[in-house]
C-alpha cells in the first residue's frame, strides 16, 4: 500500500471530499477547490508552500514523505498546515503577488508573528494573515492560540461555514 507506485501515484493529486469540507469550513465559498492541486515533493524541500497560481491551477507544495491520503483524518497539527496554505491559495487567488508578498514578509519568526491586539487584516503580510486564520482553526479545536475568538472574528475577513 505505501510502496514506491503508491507514492508516484499520489505525487500530485486533488483536494478528496473531506478536504474540500474540511477548507469550506474556514473558507465557505471564497476559494475555488477545483483548482488546487497539491504536490508531494522530494528533499531539499521540507516544508509546505504555495508558489502560486501557475498554468489554470494552485499548487501546494508538501513534503512527500509528510503528505496525507486525506487531511480530513489526519492530526489537527496538519490539518492547520493545510488551512494556512490555503489561505495563500485564496490570496493569490484575490490577486496577491505571493513572491513579492513573501519577500516584503521575510522567512524568520517575525514574519509569522502578528500583533494580538486588535489590528486591521490589509496590515499583516501575508504569513501573518495566513498564522491568523490558522490560529482561528486549531482554537476552533480546542487549542491554544495567541489571542481569543474575538480577536479572530475582527481581524480575519475570510468567513467559513463553521468558524471559532
Amino acid at each position: 500500500m505505501g510502496g514506491p507506485e503508491h507514492a508516484v501515484r499520489n505525487a500530485v493529486r486533488g483536494l478528496t471530499a473531506g478536504e474540500r469540507r474540511l477548507i469550506r469550513g474556514e473558507f465557505g465559498e471564497t476559494v475555488a477547490l477545483d483548482a488546487v492541486r497539491l504536490v508531494g515533493t522530494p528533499w531539499p524541500f521540507d516544508r509546505a508552500f504555495v508558489p502560486g497560481h501557475w498554468v489554470g491551477r494552485d499548487w501546494i507544495l508538501w513534503p512527500a514523505r509528510g503528505l496525507p491520503e486525506d487531511f480530513s483524518v489526519a492530526p489537527v497539527s496538519l490539518q492547520a498546515v493545510l488551512i494556512h496554505e490555503m489561505v495563500h491559495v485564496w490570496q493569490a487567488q484575490s490577486g496577491v503577488n505571493l513572491l513579492a508578498g513573501k519577500m516584503k514578509a521575510g522567512d524568520g519568526p517575525a514574519a509569522y508573528g502578528y500583533p494580538a491586539a486588535r489590528c486591521d487584516w490589509t496590515a499583516l503580510n501575508i504569513e501573518q494573515q495566513a498564522m491568523a486564520v490558522e490560529h482561528r482553526f486549531r482554537a476552533g479545536r480546542g487549542h491554544r492560540v495567541p489571542a481569543d475568538a474575538a480577536f479572530y472574528a475582527a481581524a480575519c475577513p475570510i468567513v467559513g461555514s463553521k468558524t471559532a
